[in-house]
């Protein structure tokens, strides 16, 4: 059955190989410095659904960044900085990723997906209040926090493929790759400015104004959502299949859409390895540069870094090839970060990281993003945030564990190496991927 959105009542190509004519582009009324080459990654912001997506985002991912950072803080006053404590928390934040993403991509499919945003932001604004009113009368514990924290990923992973498929549904398709760049970017802003915001209220323990501030946040993010109007579609008919059959249909479409499937397992491997470091950025701080305060820098470094990143990549056509090279760019900096001793060479070199990681994911999203039917959209999305996201609790625990036994140093080292190698295998088998067949695009 037909989907009307706006995506497919643009001019029809494929946003990794439409090309762009800045001439047309003037024509339509976009000003001219959006339409040049410089100003394309910008240009999603014409539209007004995007617009409030935009805002949306920044509001509540700065008040995320906030509660992350505090949570972090928390478990690290909690369990006095033990890695495994710290491990298993990042487990239960992002576990639901995991198991429930792919619900969440067939649900995305089936029901009105702003509403689905919606009712996940209410849940959130439930969740931070619990934590700020337990962190302030003194009753958080472990036990309290796995638990919190698990219900909370929940949330984020049902609104996870709804989101980004809304990103989609709201701009024109010649201009999806925009709004994936733009996305990217402004996560990785939220990166630099949360944990700006939250340096004081970790340092004074008022983890509960922290969390109180995230529930403000959510809520506007909330209203924003709500009035987004987006083109009213139509679900595919799949009555006969089934939830489970409706899962594997989104893996079936997948791996029919090249290259799709190598772009999601580069996804798995770099969050597997690479974007669980951070698990355990706080006990290299503490004993590689003496100094636990030195954390919040280097999240915030990271976020610096990947804002670049995410600009950088935004406008240009998504290729697997060069995500690959830059993927063996963000391991062996990576390695080097787990030799380096010094506060300013560290943070330097987590500002490169930052850079190189999510140049590459915003190039991975943006590719798969461009080849996927919008009837399928949601479900493999939801494979994206599994690979991205789903994997980063068994990666946090590894972390954890690996730095308890062999030292926060050399486990960095071999993350590194693992990374750096997954690109090089990558880079060599690009181009037989790109040869593959696509498959056919349904109507």
């Amino acid at each position: 059955m037909k989907i009307k959105t706006h995506v497919e009542e643009s001019l029809g190509a494929n946003p990794a190989e439409a090309a762009f004519d800045p001439a047309d582009s003037v024509a339509m009324g976009v000003p001219r410095w959006l339409a040049s080459g410089r100003g394309q990654v910008f240009r999603a912001l014409v539209h007004r659904e995007y617009r409030l997506l935009f805002l949306a985002f920044l509001i509540n991912q700065t008040g995320f960044w906030v509660a992350h950072l505090s949570i972090q803080g928390l478990t690290v006053a909690i369990s006095h900085n033990d890695p495994l404590h710290i491990g298993m928390v990042f487990f239960s934040l992002f576990l639901p990723a995991f198991a429930l993403a792919p619900l969440a991509g067939v649900a995305a499919d089936r029901f009105d997906r702003k509403r689905i945003v919606v009712v996940c932001y209410v849940a959130v604004i439930a969740l931070a209040l619990a934590l700020s009113a337990l962190t302030h009368g003194g009753r958080m514990t472990m036990p309290w926090l796995f638990g919190l924290t698990f219900l909370l990923g929940s949330a984020f992973a049902f609104s996870g493929p709804a989101n980004m498929a809304i990103a989609a549904n709201s701009v024109p398709r010649e201009d999806l790759s925009s709004a994936v760049s733009l996305q990217s970017a402004l996560n990785n802003l939220t990166r630099v400015v949360g944990p700006m915001l939250a340096g004081p209220l970790v340092a004074s323990g008022r983890f509960d104004v922290a969390f109180g501030l995230y529930a403000i946040a959510a809520g506007a993010a909330g209203i924003l959502v709500a009035r987004i109007r987006l083109t009213p579609w139509e679900p595919a008919a799949e009555e006969d299949l089934g939830i489970l059959g409706r899962i594997a249909s989104g893996f079936a479409h997948a791996r029919e859409r090249h290259p799709a499937l190598p772009a999601l397992a580069m996804t798995a491997m770099l969050s597997l390895f690479g974007a669980s470091h951070v698990t355990v950025l706080s006990i290299y701080a503490q004993d590689r540069l003496g100094d636990v305060n030195w954390f919040p820098w280097i999240v915030s470094a990271i976020g610096a870094g990947a804002l670049a990143g995410a600009l950088v990549i935004g406008g240009r056509r998504p290729r697997l090839a060069s995500a690959a090279r830059n993927t063996v760019a963000y391991g062996v900096l990576l390695a080097g970060f787990g030799f380096s001793a010094t506060p300013a060479l560290a943070i330097g070199l987590e500002a490169l990281i930052g850079f190189f990681y999510f140049a590459v994911m915003t190039e991975l999203q943006t590719l798969i993003q461009g080849i996927v039917d919008e009837s399928m959209r949601g479900r493999v999305m939801s494979l994206f945030q599994v690979c991205w996201a789903g994997l980063i609790p068994f990666g946090s625990l590894g972390m954890g564990a690996a730095a308890g036994a062999l030292g926060v140093g050399a486990t960095l080292v071999l993350s590194g190496i693992a990374c750096a190698a997954c690109g090089v295998w990558m880079a060599l088998r690009a181009n037989a991927y790109a040869a593959a067949p696509r498959g056919a695009t349904s109507a």
